[in-house]
Order: C-alpha cells, then sequence, then structure tokens
C-alpha cells in the first residue's frame, strides 16, 4: 500500500515504513499537515522497490523495526547499499526498548536516531526537523577514503 501526501515548496521526499496500517496514517496525516512530503508504505519490499525508482530525492526514511516482511535495520541496510555515503537520514521506530536492538557497529553506524514506541508525534516533527537541517550543511572532503555515517543518538 503506498500513501502519497506531498507539499511542493519541498524538493525531498520522506519514506515512511510501518507493516500497522493505522500508525503509517497517523503520521503520514500529521507530518504532510506539518508540511513535509511523505511517500508511505506498509510493506518494506515495496518501499524498497519505490526506493530504487526514486533515490535521489530521499531525504530521510522513518521505518519500523519490527515488520513482517523485513526488520527495519535489514530495510536500512539495503538503504544504505545504495546510499553508501550515508546522506539520507535514517530513524528507526520499536515498540522494544533500545537494548533489545542489536548494537554492532555495522547497526550503529547507519541508523541516525532509534525512538521508543509510543512516539509523541511532536517529538517525532522535532526529530525529523533536527535531521533534516543537518543535510545542507557542506561537509569539506576527507582526506582518506573511509566514510562513516553518523551514529546513533
Amino acid at each position: 500500500m503506498l500513501m502519497e501526501s506531498s507539499n511542493n515548496n519541498d524538493n525531498y521526499y520522506i519514506l515512511l515504513v510501518d507493516d500497522e496500517k493505522d500508525i503509517l496514517e497517523l503520521f503520514t496525516e500529521y507530518l504532510s499537515s506539518n508540511g513535509f512530503n511523505i511517500i508511505s508504505f506498509q510493506n518494506p519490499l515495496d518501499a524498497l522497490e519505490y526506493f530504487y525508482k526514486n533515490q535521489s530525492n530521499c531525504s530521510l526514511v522513518i521505518t519500523d523495526y519490527k515488520m513482517p516482511q523485513m526488520s527495519g535495520i535489514d530495510f536500512i541496510k539495503k538503504i544504505r547499499e545504495k546510499d553508501t555515503n550515508c546522506k539520507i537520514k535514517t530513524i528507526i521506530i520499536s515498540a522494544f526498548i533500545k537494548d533489545n536492538i542489536p548494537y554492532d557497529k555495522s547497526y550503529t553506524m547507519t541508523i541516525d536516531r532509534i525512538l521508543e514506541k509510543p512516539v509523541y508525534l511532536d517529538r517525532l516533527k522535532k526529530v525529523i526537523q533536527e535531521l533534516i537541517s543537518t543535510i545542507n550543511i557542506q561537509q569539506k572532503p576527507k582526506i582518506n577514503k573511509i566514510k562513516k555515517c553518523s551514529s546513533i543518538k
């Protein structure tokens, strides 16, 4: 299921993935009413297919941690296969305590934030604004070839 809500003033979109239809609709409606361009999917495989065709305009990915087709971590890993410079910001939303999410370096280096359910809408909006505000900040090119994504905060 694809739900698209756009604000023509912005040239980016937020990819939102959650297998729970009610949460997906609530987040989509709230975020779009606050001026964000939202592309929403219940199925992470459909979301990946869309992402692969529209990667250049994606600024942020918000995904549930536990979904039947694919975990949120595996979903972000697939995003990072295409977004190797970690320009796209990522948020995992989980009903589980952070301690239950695996914390090996390969995971933490690709996830910008983890939010625990229930997520207050104002908090979600604030985190999105913080992450999006960092996207346009120009960084000096690094001399070495190692590229790291930001760590969890």
